[in-house]
């Protein structure tokens, strides 16, 4: 028994993964109840309330310390240094476009990126509601980006949920504060009920208790208490509609105002939205099993770190071509076409060095043009040249490197 739950502790199953993985032999009420007792008597307890009154409370797993590490890692590397400052403002209104949209649609709405893009950048207005939710969110993240100096307090939230809801709400959803009714998460796959929030009577103390635990000098790590705020908000449900927007929104500005600059960088959502199952389950964990936060920081930690790989991955083919296009243009340098081909090639594979040969076969030409071109290529500084054997190859530097090459040798002069 005591190997079990070992084994199930360092996963951090649930009641229904455990009972799939455990011999006919082992009685799972008794396994659990030694589990939970376990879990508690090493977890940390949250000064925020359950409908029954009890504490929220979360381990710090292995998994969780790991992500909070690579998440601490990455902001510290500042993985867009290279981002050029008058750059910095397309770069951070491209990730704010695209949080708008993946936080819009995890809650139903139905656009493209496209036409989300096009929307904002020229001005248009919104044809139906998905656009009307999409281009309010984009305005709330406006508001975020203007008020970071300042507390999350109520007004904050009052005034990021007005954004986010305006012109969106039915006449009865429409409310002065907070809602002042029940609420009810309806399954509509299952046509059953999934969760009650608290009752309306109750949400003006549990926010209260929210902001004084997001204002708080304590001991938690930003992370978990991002993840914690983020559960929570959702948890209160103090909106009839909006929450889910609500809270990511709030957890977004909490991260940028306590050293996580970079998430201005890119979309948090944007992985959320592709796994939105796994995001709802661990919500439902959370309230399910006793109130244990482990679920949700678990998942909304990993996501974090998964959401970071992404935009590390994508970053050079994202963002590489405009930073090469804009430092060509202050430099005068024109590519052909061939050359641009073979730059944009490099910026999206891993492979980062070619032959004359190569170059020649890619683009059916003959071995002196091929030559003529690599050269030329190699003098603006996307390469440097070396020998391998008999053979002079052309080995692609790093986007660092091509531009303050370009800077440096063309734009000074």
């Amino acid at each position: 028994m005591n190997n079990l739950i070992i084994n199930f502790n360092e996963k951090y199953l649930t009641r229904k993964e455990i009972e799939y993985r455990i011999k006919s032999d082992v009685n799972l009420d008794i396994l659990w109840g030694e589990l939970l007792l376990n879990r508690k008597k090493t977890g940390v307890e949250v000064p925020l309330i359950d409908q029954s009154s009890n504490n929220f409370w979360f381990n710090l797993t292995n998994d969780i310390i790991k992500n909070i590490d690579s998440i601490d890692n990455s902001a510290t590397e500042d993985l867009f240094k290279s981002v050029p400052i008058d750059l910095e403002a397309s770069v951070i209104a491209d990730a704010l476009i695209d949080e708008a949209f993946n936080s819009s649609v995890i809650e139903g709405a139905f656009s493209t990126k496209r036409r989300t893009k096009e929307m904002i950048e020229k001005h248009l207005k919104p044809s139906n509601k998905s656009e009307i939710m999409i281009l309010n969110n984009y305005q709330a993240l406006l508001y975020i980006m203007e008020h970071l100096d300042e507390p999350i307090s109520e007004d904050t939230i009052l005034s990021i949920y007005k954004i986010l809801t305006q012109d969106t709400l039915v006449e009865d959803d429409i409310v002065e504060k907070y809602r002042t009714d029940a609420v009810y998460v309806w399954d509509t796959k299952t046509s059953k009920i999934t969760y009650t929030a608290p009752p309306h009577e109750t949400v003006q103390e549990l926010m209260n208790s929210l902001l004084k635990f997001i204002n708080s000098n304590n001991n938690y790590h930003p992370i978990i208490k991002a993840c914690i705020v983020h559960f929570y908000f959702v948890y209160i449900h103090p909106f009839f509609d909006g929450n889910g927007r609500t809270a990511r929104a709030i957890s977004y500005m909490y991260l940028l105002q306590n050293g996580y600059k970079f998430f201005k960088f890119f979309s948090i959502s944007s992985v959320i939205n592709e796994e939105k199952n796994r995001y709802y389950d661990a919500i439902e964990n959370t309230e399910i099993y006793d109130s244990d936060l482990t679920y949700f920081i678990k998942y909304y930690s990993s996501m974090i770190v998964r959401s970071i790989s992404k935009i590390k991955n994508n970053f050079k083919k994202e963002f590489g071509r405009r930073l090469i296009k804009d430092t060509l243009d202050k430099s005068g340098i024109i590519l052909d076409k061939r050359q641009n081909k073979i730059i944009n090639h490099f910026i999206t594979i891993d492979k980062n060095f070619i032959t004359i040969e190569d170059y020649k076969k890619k683009f059916k030409i003959s071995y002196e043009t091929a030559r003529t071109d690599l050269l030329e290529l190699e003098t603006i500084g996307f390469f440097k040249k070396s020998k391998k054997g008999k053979k002079y190859i052309f080995i692609f530097n790093d986007l660092n490197e091509i531009i303050s090459n370009i800077h440096e040798n063309f734009i000074s002069i």
